[in-house]
Order: structure tokens, then C-alpha cells, then sequence
């Protein structure tokens, strides 16, 4: 679906009405001007709420958002402050992103202003639609207003979610609000539920109309989300085992077809964000344009600017044992750092140590082939190796062959912009899911089937091209065996689940590996009551020896580091309506 904003214009008119005028003029309109009752139809309703989608991806062109705050992906909410991932690029580069990795994030700063505004801003678009539904009454058929409503009140909930996963005290704001006259004084989550309930109650499309729609099948999926934020694991078992017993999704063959930009809308995909390239939008904002600063640097690829840098810490969790079995205790251990601190032209070869064939889909590393590009060949292909580390993001990238499809062509100041849709709920999310239920009613054979399914997925997701070459200068000529595997390879199937405690470490490894760098790791951790004792064992591991020299010193406090702040500017605006977290 090909994002459209609408600008509706407010004009101010002065009228001196003398006894003499005609009653009708007062119900002229001028020319051009838009307004509720122009809309009020079937086709006005669905092209405000084709604007309310377009904010879906969290950014907009000229508006809040535009560096990609409120983005889908949550790359920075998500992944920065977790355990996975650094900001990467140079340590003097947005160093607003530098507060949120270090947990130093006050209410000025500019990425929480944009957090609150593009999803309040979508709130407004989805809230439009429901005013225009209303004055339209019967000129729009009940079955139609009811699909109309039901999607709009699922992107309401999603950007309410947006917000309240990441910041505590949120207003929910409806249709029939004034929204600066509304406090954060209480919780909001029955309210996203309701909004989502009411699309299921009200027979909201299984098989959307047009891609990109979200479906009765997305509500499910959503409202489940919403329950495993608040542990109400009984309420959200009913609507994941109907998306896995009676949904008609499967598992796609391969792991890595979750981010192939050849395999969008697939049968896995419950949910996606559509993302466009080259349709005379201009400037690629119907892309990811989030994505334009995650790709490498380099000669060998030319993009920029490899602001996505996967940890130490998430490359050693893919290690596995002799049954191919996760170290869920003991991954930190002789912590793998690969070529960290090495020039490309440095003699390296990677490690020969048993791993998950998923790290070399989910991180770029040296000597490792990146897709059809060729080898990773090391530091060259980002700024600040020493202080980001020596790993590149490979799910945000895409195929050497597909670059100009899935590129622009007419770039602005980057040459790369993704136009490959972002999987926001997929199948394997709702099995995971469904295996943490399964944990906390102590079904232990459930959720050891569950996470197997998964891992027999991956099994022989096989990264092929064994390369020989130990230094990568610019003469150096590559030596490769694509018959042979890039790497040494192992993925095996737990035989038992002991008891409850190792079930619940590996359902939540598991989700790491499967989610890796897709935005949802540090909401995870928070939601489980780990945030604390995870984050610090991370920290005092990834940093150890003086490693990645610009994080140095970076301390996080469970219960005050968890949540963001209200923006201070909404405070200033909304003097007495709006309070503050008290941790800020």
C-alpha cells in the first residue's frame, strides 16, 4: 500500500452577516477546501485511513518522525539499549542515539520528542477516520464502516502500543477527546485491547482487501503482544493457539525468508510494512528510510553508514555445544571477539567454534560471504571499528542483484534505501509466544515442541562459500569454495525440557536468536523482569579490556532505566495534564 498524506488546511474566515443575507451562504464551502463532511463517505473514509496506514513505518517527510523516532522497526528502542546491539558508526554521530545506548536520556531529548509526536500524530490520522464514519452514518454500508473502523481501530492501538511498550505514563486518546485535555494518569493497556477486540468482535476482514491491510488475524496477534506485556499469559493462550490451529499460516523452508526481499507478503507473514521504492513519492519516504543509515560503508558496497552493530554479546549466543544445544549459561564465556581491532590487510580467519547457522543470516562478519556482495573483508567496511565493534546488521540488507529494485534511483544523500517490506508479525513470532505461555502453565512438552519446530526450521540454513583468504587489501585475489560451508555449522533439537527454569531460559534464548536485531529485544527483557541482572552481566562482559572505548562507563538501573521520559515540550504544552515518570 503506497503511503498518501493529507494536509488539510484550516482557513480562517471573517463573516460580517447583515440581516439581509441568505441563510445559505453560511453553508457555502470555498473551493478546495476539505472538510468532515466532504469525507464523509465510503471512498473519503478509506483515503484518511490509507493516510492513517502511511504512518505505520513512524516516519514522515518534513514532520515528527523523519529520522525514524517512532519507526516499526524499533531499531533504536529495541535493539540499542539491549544486549544485541550497538549504535555503531563513530562515537561523535547522533549522539542522541549515544544517550539511549549509554541510558542517559533526559526529557529533551530530540528522539523522545519524535517518539511521541509521528505515533500521536498516526493516533490523530486513525481517530479522523472513526469522526468521518460517524458523520457519514448510513451513506457508507455497515458491513464497509465496519471494516473501515476495525482497521482504524487496530492502527490506534498500534501506535498507542508504540508508545506505551516504551514510555509508562501515555494517554489514550479517542475520537471523541479534546487530546491536549487528557492526563497519563492512569494505564492504557484494556484500552488498546478494546480497540483490538472490537475488530475481532466486529467480523474484521480474515483475507484483507488489499496488501498491506492489517487483518482479523493481525488483531490476534497484537492483542496477544499486548497480554504477554501485562504476563496475562491465560488470556493470551486462546488467540495464539487459534492464529497456529486455524490461521492459514505455515513456516516458510528457510529462516533467512523472513528478510529476503524476493519472499515479501509470504505465507510465515501476518503482518507486514509495506515499504515502496521508485514510485514517484521522491526521496524514498514510502521506503524504510530508517534502514538508509544501517547499511555498510565501504568500497565493496558504497552505502552508508553502518549505524547497526551487532554485539559480542549476540554473536557468542549463537555458539552451541556438541548437540548443536545453546550455552544458555555460559555464552560469555571466553567471549568470541573475532576481528575486533584488526585492519583488513591484518592476517584473521574466523572462529572454527561451533555455531548457529542463524548468525552468519543475522550478523556480517569478516571472512563470512555477505549475500552476493562478495566476503565481509572487516573494518573497512564500517568508520569506528574500535569503537563499534567489528559486526555489521544483515537482516536490514538486501541482495547485490535486486539493489537497484529495492534501491532509489534518483538517491538524495544516501545511495541505499530499503524497499523491502518490514515483517512486523510473522508465524514464528506467535509459536514463540505461544512457547512462553506454554513455560508459565509448566506444559513443558508443548513448549519444547514449539521451540523445535523453529530450530528444524533453521537446520540446514547453511551459509555456503568456504573463503581461504586470511587478509582482504585491495590486490588480494579471493579464494572461495562455494561448495563448502562458510563456516562450522551445528544446530541440533533439545531432547527435554528438565524443568521449568531451563524451559524458561530456553524459550527466551530462542526468541533472542530467532528476533535477533529486529527491534525487540530490550521490551523483551524488561517484560520478563530481566532487564537488570541481563543488561549488567552484558555491560561488564562487552566491556571488558577496554573494549568499545566510547560506551565506557555506561551503568543501567532496573526499575528507572526501563521506560523513557515524556517529553519535556508536552509538559511545557499541557502544563497540569500531563506528569512526568517520577524516575525523570
Amino acid at each position: 500500500m503506497k503511503k498518501i498524506n493529507f494536509k488539510i488546511s484550516l482557513l480562517a474566515i471573517v463573516l460580517i452577516v447583515f440581516s439581509s443575507c441568505k441563510e445559505e451562504f453560511l453553508e457555502e464551502f470555498p473551493k478546495g477546501l476539505v472538510t468532515g463532511e466532504t469525507l464523509a463517505d465510503e471512498a473519503g473514509a478509506n483515503l484518511l485511513l490509507i493516510g492513517a496506514y502511511s504512518l505505520i513505518d513512524g516516519v514522515s517527510q518534513g514532520g515528527p518522525g523523519g529520522a525514524g523516532e517512532a519507526s516499526a522497526t524499533n531499531w533504536v528502542w529495541g535493539d540499542v539499549p539491549s544486549d544485541d546491539m550497538h549504535r555503531g558508526d563513530q562515537t561523535g554521530g547522533w549522539s542522541a542515539i549515544n544517550l539511549i545506548e549509554r541510558y542517559e536520556v533526559d526529557p529533551t531529548n530530540p528522539w523522545v520528542e519524535g517518539l511521541w509526536k509521528a505515533n500521536f500524530d498516526g493516533v490523530a490520522r486513525a481517530n479522523d477516520v472513526l469522526r468521518v464514519i460517524r458523520n457519514a452514518g448510513e451513506d457508507i454500508p455497515v458491513d464497509k464502516a465496519n471494516q473501515i473502523e476495525a482497521e482504524a481501530r487496530w492502527l490506534r492501538a498500534w501506535y498507542h502500543f508504540q508508545l506505551r511498550s516504551k514510555i509508562e505514563k501515555v494517554p489514550f486518546i479517542t475520537e471523541d477527546v479534546i487530546g491536549r485535555e487528557v492526563p497519563n494518569d492512569r494505564e492504557i493497556w484494556d484500552d488498546i485491547e478494546a480497540d483490538l477486540q472490537w475488530g475481532i468482535d466486529n467480523n474484521m476482514d480474515e483475507v484483507p482487501s488489499d496488501v498491506g491491510r492489517a487483518s482479523r488475524w493481525a488483531a490476534k496477534a497484537l492483542k496477544a503482544r499486548v497480554h504477554l506485556f501485562q504476563q496475562e499469559y491465560s488470556q493470551a493462550k486462546p488467540l495464539l493457539d487459534d492464529i497456529i490451529n486455524n490461521g492459514p499460516f505455515t513456516l516458510m523452508d528457510h529462516f533467512y525468508d523472513n528478510h529476503d526481499e524476493e519472499k515479501q507478503n509470504n505465507a510465515e507473514s501476518i503482518f507486514e510494512v509495506q515499504y515502496t521504492v521508485n514510485d514517484g513519492a521522491g526521496g524514498g519516504w514510502n521506503a524504510g528510510a530508517d534502514h538508509r543509515t544501517l547499511f555498510p560503508r565501504g568500497a565493496d558496497i558504497g552505502l552508508c553508514c553502518a549505524y547497526s552493530a551487532p554485539s559480542f554479546d549476540l554473536f557468542n549466543a549463537f555458539k552451541v555445544d556438541a548437540n548443536g544445544l545453546p550455552f544458555l549459561d555460559t555464552f560469555q564465556n571466553n567471549l568470541l571477539t573475532e576481528d575486533y581491532g584488526l585492519l583488513d590487510v591484518d592476517p584473521f580467519t574466523p572462529t572454527d567454534e561451533l555455531l548457529d547457522p542463524r548468525v552468519d543470516w543475522t550478523i556480517a562478519r569478516r571472512g563470512i560471504p555477505f549475500f552476493d556482495w562478495g566476503p565481509m573483508s572487516g573494518g573497512d567496511w564500517m568508520l569506528d571499528q574500535a569503537g563499534m565493534g567489528p559486526f555489521l546488521n544483515k537482516k536490514i540488507m538486501f541482495y547485490k542483484r535486486n539493489f537497484r529494485d529495492i534501491s532509489i534511483a534518483t538517491p538524495t544523500w544516501s545511495a541505499g534505501m530499503n524497499g523491502n517490506n518490514w515483517r512486523l508479525f510473522r508465524l514464528s513470532h506467535v509459536m514463540l509466544w505461544r512457547a512462553e505461555v506454554a513455560v508459565e502453565e509448566n506444559d513443558l512438552p508443548t513448549a519444547m515442541n514449539l521451540v523445535n519446530q523453529i530450530r528444524l526450521r533453521a537446520q540446514d540454513d547453511i551459509v555456503m562459500g568456504k573463503i581461504s583468504n586470511t587478509t582482504f587489501g585491495a590486490g588480494d585475489p579471493i579464494v572461495i569454495d562455494e561448495n563448502a560451508p562458510a563456516a562450522n555449522y551445528m544446530l541440533g533439537l533439545y531432547t527435554s525440557f528438565p524443568d521449568q527454569d531451563y524451559a524458561r531460559k530456553a524459550v527466551r534464548h530462542e526468541t533472542r536468536l530467532e528476533f535477533a536485531l529486529e527491534g525487540m529485544r530490550f521490551q523483551d527483557l524488561v517484560r520478563w523482569g530481566i532487564d537488570g541482572t541481563t543488561i549488567n552481566s552484558y555491560l561488564n562482559s562487552e566491556l571488558a579490556n577496554g573494549r568499545l572505548n566510547w560506551i565506557q562507563g555506561a551503568t543501567y538501573t532496573a526499575g528507572q532505566d526501563d521506560h523513557w521520559p515524556i517529553p519535556q515540550t508536552q509538559l511545557d504544552l499541557q502544563p497540569g495534564i500531563l506528569t512526568q515518570d517520577p524516575n525523570y
